[in-house]
């Protein structure tokens, strides 16, 4: 038994826990070796860290960290019974394993890389070693994984089997940690190291673009659909800044300016937040309120400038505090209003002594509050020096460049150029335009003047160009009015006007189109149809489609190239037609069957909208000759009419072919049992199984003879199809004859179609 007590106690030891450490105890009852200390203190994991930015909780919408623990309290909403249906049962303690991920919340640099943590802690407080853990990042956000964990007792596996499965750069899977890790980023400092606690998965994440990070980590080990995930958010920003230096004076009002710019590229960025605040000393700020409090606007050269006046009563040093924040919803994110840095400045305003050394921030560093676990801050940036505030007053430039003419119901643009030619800055900079009732701007509709109070600062010889587009209503001579000042007192205004115009009639767009062929033509003859259009408007014809369809009785072949069969039509495309120009189509088609009226329409479309059609019909009479011997009477007064249309004069061998049989009733009466015959030569087989017919009867194949079943009646004037797919088995000349006889029609009406088969 001391054996068995002995291996169970070094086991125990082994174990690690959401509390780390913890040595069971004796059942004194004597029913268990061990009692595991059940009613201890409820242990926490380590809180985690990340690499390269500190978490935020500066803002109000971050509450502080609170401890994770693997027991609900029972008054915690939603909590759920095991084994009720998922039903929630109020203040009731229900212990359960839970997966819990730490940091939640964090503000990170572009650029770098974020390190989180997700841990398994079961209802005794233990975490869980060895689990698999699935990361996943939310394809609409920001952000890539880059390394995680896997199993074993090293960060990098040596087994092929251990090592964690990264499927995409948003989806991978780790495992909680057998043993503790250090996780070190290559360099010789120790502070940016990463500690892995025993049962702890990792992942690292980081971004090369502003945005959102959504983040969940789940583990299938849990059964509780509510505890086996957990979330964490990453705001990647975009940002270096530079707070305004301390300075000394000997008197009068100074200038401060925080510069705000994009880290990637140095680009100045508009609409960020500077909050200034009077923290000691005498001070005033201008346009300040209770408590000397005063939030400005980065302008579009991403400057945020504040006036500080001395009291002189309450002392002879001001301390300015200035804090960095990125509003909520900046350029169309769903980012939350974040307060990124923080500084502070002095100045002494009796001009003697030294000012108290202030080290300038660094960029997305330094400022934000300290962190349970020591990490490193972003990398340190250099900062640009400011210069010292000089001595004068702004004075302005101001040009205005832009069209000259405009055109009624169009948009015409200007560009205000405005810059500081004086030797101090200009802060405050207001544009104020007004303009003529021709004009309209989409600030505000109603009004004929406008008023920009962001424009921002300029420093001694700097420059900001500023766009203005309007909305031209009216015709004539149009003026605009520009008037520039800033809190220093200086102005300049410019006018500019332009001539508005009524645009030039529009063309209009037309289209001629004439389709032409013969009056009359005879069986098996051709006739030519010739299709002929013309742009007969002001502008040029863009995408025009020539659709021509023809009668079943005529067999259409066209004479120029560069045609498509849709639907049994011809389509032709003609990219552009200037004005005046025409085209010309000519299509052959060959008579198949006695019609009255054998028609061809032909349809033509644009890009404008254009639609026109033609029709041309012709009178297909019988061969010469060929009434008495076919047995169909006369021309308009026989009975049975029989047609055989090929789809092409020629055919491979090896290949298949259709071939339509039409049957029609010319008399003024119905025809009874009328039967359909087609004789194929050895050359040809046709395809039983795949054929069709619009009568519905069934056709049977008797050596080379396809004989159809007796069709019961046939109305006037109706006519039949029979299609008949064919393969082709070998070279040579042959004929296809077809024969229909009818009760009334006994001698039969016999067509024959000669085929050319081409070898392979």
């Amino acid at each position: 038994m001391n054996w068995r007590r002995l291996t169970l106690a070094v086991c125990a030891v082994l174990l690690g826990g959401c509390a780390g450490l913890r040595v069971p105890r004796i059942d004194p009852t004597g029913e268990r070796v061990f009692v595991w200390p059940q009613n201890q203190a409820t242990p926490v994991a380590p809180t985690l860290g990340t690499v390269q930015a500190q978490p935020v909780f500066t803002d109000p919408v971050f509450p502080q960290p609170t401890l994770t623990s693997g027991v609900v309290p029972a008054s915690a909403p939603g909590v759920v019974q095991p084994g009720i249906a998922g039903a929630a049962v109020q203040g009731l303690n229900v212990p359960q394993d839970r997966l819990s991920i730490t940091p939640d919340r964090v503000l990170a640099p572009v650029g770098s890389e974020v390190i989180l943590r997700a841990g398994i802690c079961t209802t005794e407080n233990f975490l869980l070693t060895d689990q698999k853990v699935e990361w996943l990042i939310a394809r609409e956000s920001a952000g890539e994984i880059v390394d995680l964990g896997g199993k074993g007792c090293c960060r990098k596996p040596w087994l092929p089997w251990n090592k964690p499965k990264k499927i995409d750069n948003q989806y991978a899977i780790g495992y909680t940690a057998k043993m503790p890790l250090l996780i070190t980023r290559g360099t010789a400092d120790p502070s940016d190291d990463v500690k892995v606690e025993r049962g702890h998965s990792w992942a690292s994440i980081t971004s090369p673009v502003e945005g959102t990070s959504h983040i969940t980590a789940v583990t299938p080990v849990i059964e509780s659909w509510a505890a086996r995930r957990a979330t964490a958010i990453i705001y990647w920003v975009d940002v270096r800044w530079t707070f305004p230096p301390s300075q000394i004076t000997a008197g009068g009002s100074q200038v401060m300016t925080t510069t705000v710019r994009r880290h990637t590229d140095g680009t100045p960025l508009e609409g960020w937040i500077v909050r200034y605040e009077v923290a000691g000393g005498g001070g005033q700020l201008t346009g300040g309120q209770s408590g000397q409090v005063v939030e400005v606007v980065t302008g579009p050269d991403g400057r945020a400038s504040i006036d500080v006046t001395p009291t002189g009563s309450t002392g002879s040093v001001t301390q300015i505090n200035a804090q960095l924040v990125r509003p909520a919803r900046l350029a169309g994110s769903d980012f939350p209003r974040l307060v990124v840095a923080n500084g502070s400045s002095t100045i002494n305003w009796t001009g003697q002594g030294s000012t108290p050394y202030l080290p300038e921030p660094d960029d997305l560093g330094g400022s934000f509050p300290t962190y349970s676990q020591p990490e490193r801050g972003p990398p340190t940036v250099d900062q640009p020096a400011e210069l010292a505030t000089p001595v004068g007053r702004p004075t302005f430039d101001l040009q205005i460049r832009g069209d000259s003419q405009a055109q009624v119901n169009a948009q015409t643009r200007f560009e205000v150029v405005i810059r500081n030619q004086g030797s101090a800055p200009a802060t405050g900079i207001v544009l104020h335009d007004r303009f003529d009732p021709g004009l309209s701007h989409e600030m505000d509709r109603r009004s004929q003047e406008i008023e920009n109070t962001r424009v921002g600062s300029l420093a001694a010889g700097e420059s900001l160009t500023i766009p203005l587009v309007f909305d031209v209503l009216g015709s004539g001579r149009l003026c605009h009015v520009v008037t520039i000042r800033c809190n220093e007192g200086a102005e300049a205004t410019k006018q500019a006007c332009i001539d508005a115009v009524q645009p030039a009639p529009q063309g209009q767009p037309g289209l001629e189109v004439k389709k032409d062929g013969p009056r009359q033509s005879r069986v098996d003859d051709i006739a030519l149809f010739r299709v002929v259009i013309k742009n007969t408007g002001d502008v040029p014809l863009t995408n025009l489609e020539i659709v021509d369809e023809y009668d079943r009785s005529l067999s259409p072949l066209p004479t120029r190239q560069g045609y498509e069969i849709i639907n049994d039509n011809i389509v032709w495309r003609v990219p552009r037609l200037e004005v005046g120009a025409s085209e010309t189509f000519e299509v052959q088609c060959t008579c198949l069957a006695v019609a009255e009226r054998a028609c061809g329409l032909v349809k033509v479309t644009d890009d404008s909208g254009l639609v026109l059609m033609d029709e041309k019909c012709v009178e297909v009479l019988p061969r010469l000759g060929s009434e008495a011997a076919a047995g169909v009477g006369p021309a308009f007064g026989g009975t049975l009419r029989l047609a055989i249309v090929a789809f092409s004069d020629s055919v491979r061998a090896g290949t298949r072919a259709n071939y339509r049989f039409l049957i029609e009733n010319k008399a003024q009466t119905p025809e009874q049992q009328v039967q359909l015959r087609v004789f194929f030569p050895a050359e040809l087989t046709p395809d039983v199984i795949a054929m069709t017919n619009s009568a519905n009867v069934r056709g049977t194949l008797v050596g080379n003879e396809l004989r159809f079943d007796p069709i019961a009646t046939v109305r006037p004037a109706e006519r039949l199809e029979f299609l008949v797919p064919v393969s082709i088995n070998k070279p040579g000349v042959v004929n296809i004859t077809a024969q229909l006889t009818s009760q009334a029609v006994t001698t039969p009406v016999e067509k024959t179609e000669r085929v050319e088969i081409l070898g392979r």
